[in-house]
């Protein structure tokens, strides 16, 4: 449904502005491309000094690049996150995708007019990551010890709103190189996660154990968090919305004008 309505409104978007005769740009998002990304942007000219901007990001979900990038990433997320610990997560087997739709208003200011210059925009941001994670847990059952295998998989949505510090290059004629410098952008996330794992040969007490080993293990924050394990899995839910906090620049967009 998420999907649906992101579809509707870029729709929406570009049959709008498209009615103008007025200075347009089509940007193939450049640094998403290392990443397995395709990003895709329009701006628009509503005058002298403002824009307007409407960028789509798109990943398929599948394991990370540069994993050891990414585990220096995750660990120092560990130190900013409060709620949960990703420690104890298989990094190498991580997968991720991204959906994202960002709207902006940009202000061109300095001496050259709008798409051309140095400009600062307001901006809101909408990510989805659909991301499969991988632990295992050993738990003692009946005088064996018990290794549980959970890919849990997550739906992480974050809704955003910040500003930037970019500036827009002209190259020739028609051909543009869109430079986003700096931003920042705060805002709420939520966390929905399931293992689908066939529990029902265990009793209860070996449940409840496995849930205390979770919580233990990643350093769940049941304040936010909620978890339950029952025959079927795992699910891991907000209990309330999270914080969310993240920068946004040092993006390059190349772009065609018309």
């Amino acid at each position: 449904m998420k999907i649906k309505l992101i579809l509707f409104f870029l729709l929406v978007f570009f049959n709008l502005y498209a009615q103008e005769e007025k200075t347009q740009i089509i940007k193939f998002n450049l640094s998403s491309i290392p990443f397995g990304a395709y990003g895709l942007s329009y701006e628009k000219v509503l005058g002298k000094r403002f824009s307007t901007n409407l960028s789509f990001n798109y990943r398929p979900k599948r394991l990370v690049p540069y994993v050891k990038t990414f585990e220096k990433l995750t660990n120092f997320a560990d130190t900013q996150i409060k709620y949960v610990s990703l420690e104890s997560l298989k990094k190498g087997e991580t997968e991720v995708g991204l959906m994202s739709f960002s709207p902006e208003i940009r202000y061109y200011f300095g001496k050259k007019t709008a798409p051309i210059g140095t400009y600062i925009s307001v901006f809101g941001k909408v990510n989805y990551f659909p991301t499969k994670v991988v632990g295992s847990l050993e738990i003692p059952y009946k005088s064996l010890n018990v290794v549980i295998s959970m890919p849990i998989d997550t739906k992480v949505a974050t809704y955003s709103g910040g500003l930037m510090l970019g500036k827009q290059f002209q190259i020739g004629k028609r051909f543009t190189l869109d430079w986003y410098i700096v931003g920042g952008h705060y805002g709420k996330i939520t966390i929905d996660g399931q293992s689908e794992i066939d529990l029902a040969g265990y009793d209860e007490d070996f449940r409840l154990r496995l849930e205390n080993k979770i919580i233990y293990t990643f350093q769940i924050n049941t304040d936010y968090l909620g978890v339950n394990v029952d025959e079927k899995g795992v699910i891991i839910q907000n209990n309330q919305r999270l914080p969310y906090l993240n920068l946004r620049g040092f993006g390059f967009n190349f772009g065609y004008k018309f």
